[in-house]
């Protein structure tokens, strides 16, 4: 379930630091950007508001309301999107192990990349629409159900001389279920959002509904991972509700009957704490949806088969060693009998051609002399 996390922080680790420290400062841009965006946003609401309550006109609230909600819109479309692509499309070449610039989380408002972002904004904007009237049903939908279920139990609860702890926790249990359901949701719309922008960053010649359905062939790609690594982020995003919901809730609790400074020390401790995990299991699961659409959800081998194949190889490479420095060996001796068994043929046959070389000689010498003598004695 966490093997394409592990992956994608393994190919990390030579720009591990560097693709941070880009991820921090394009988010920190973008949720500038967007906070900037929406001021306006609550005190247009607040004028229409009280213009209704006072009975007065509301032409030029609404007016203001309008342009209060197309400024953030305008914002996201032509800035916010683009540029958190850029950041998408960074930590992609990280992973990719090529090397990365400051300026490539800049990258989708060059030439060519730009007009169509915007286009990519407008239908993911489409897609945050009905992620969140989705939300907002089910999100009814699962009170509602806890509600019947919690009225249903409530005269029984009530009986118990620990109701009130009872249906504390029952509605502590009841809020973590809810943000857990939601939860697949989000991530699920999450996925998809950053498997189309990097198809699309990949690939900005593409058109872009080719891009949206390559987002979705990512999800459905035939290698059968996608469900367990889906299980993994949100097993991960547990940890973030569980210390947002139950251990917040419980810390509060707790430290009611503290003092005012110590239990507020602990809270804003706790918080900070709770920020910075939600911040580090977010980064992390960005990074295993990038990985998984980088090698297209083909299955990663477990490190203890890795660890066996490992062994095998070496073993069969250690005999296979063994084998050729045998080979070597009897190959050398055989080499150097030969060498020996030739250089003693040629030794015989030298002194055989010595010898007999020797035997001619004398036998001419001999004849020599005896003609020497035969020719003096007839004088």
């Amino acid at each position: 379930m966490f093997k394409y996390h592990k992956l994608a922080i393994q190919n990390l680790k030579p720009q591990n630091a560097k693709t941070l420290l880009f991820t921090i400062v394009g988010f920190i841009i973008v949720m500038a950007l967007a906070y900037v965006a929406i001021l306006p946003v609550q005190p247009a609401l607040y004028k229409f508001a009280m213009a209704q309550a006072m009975q007065q006109p509301v032409g030029s609230a609404i007016m203001m309301l309008i342009l209060a909600i197309l400024v953030p819109i305008i914002v996201y479309l032509f800035v916010v999107y683009p540029l958190a692509s850029g950041v998408i499309f960074t930590i992609d070449k990280a992973i990719s192990q090529d090397k990365i610039k400051f300026s490539n989380i800049f990258s989708t408002f060059t030439k060519g990349k730009y007009l169509k972002s915007v286009l990519m904004a407008l239908i993911t904007l489409v897609f945050f629409i009905v992620l969140m009237a989705l939300n907002l049903f089910i999100g009814k939908l699962l009170n509602f159900l806890i509600l019947k279920g919690f009225g249903a139990i409530q005269n029984s609860i009530s009986s118990s001389s620990h109701a009130l702890g009872i249906s504390l926790t029952i509605q502590i249990v009841a809020a973590t279920l809810v943000v857990f359901i939601l939860s697949l949701l989000y991530w699920f719309f999450v996925i998809l959002i950053v498997n189309y922008t990097l198809s699309f960053t990949r690939d900005p010649k593409a058109g872009v509904w080719q891009s949206v359905k390559q987002g979705f062939r990512k999800i459905k790609n035939g290698h059968k991972t996608w469900f367990k690594f889906y299980i993994g982020i949100l097993l991960l995003n547990l940890i973030v509700i569980l210390l947002a919901n139950p251990v917040s809730q419980l810390v509060n609790i707790f430290t009611g009957n503290m003092s005012q400074n110590v239990a507020t020390v602990i809270v804003y401790a706790i918080s900070i704490i709770v920020v910075i995990i939600r911040l580090v299991i977010y980064y992390i699961n960005l990074l295993a949806i990038i990985q998984y659409h980088h090698v297209n959800g083909e299955k990663i081998e477990s490190s203890k088969k890795d660890k066996v194949n490992n062994k095998k190889s070496n073993a069969f490479s250690a005999t296979a060693d063994n084998v050729k420095e045998k080979a070597n060996d009897t190959q050398s001796k055989v080499k150097e009998q030969s060498n020996n068994a030739q250089s003693n043929v040629t030794d015989q046959a030298k002194d055989k051609f010595n010898d007999a070389s020797d035997n001619v000689t004398n036998k001419a010498s001999d004849k020599a002399s005896d003609l020497k003598d035969n020719f003096n004695k007839k004088d």
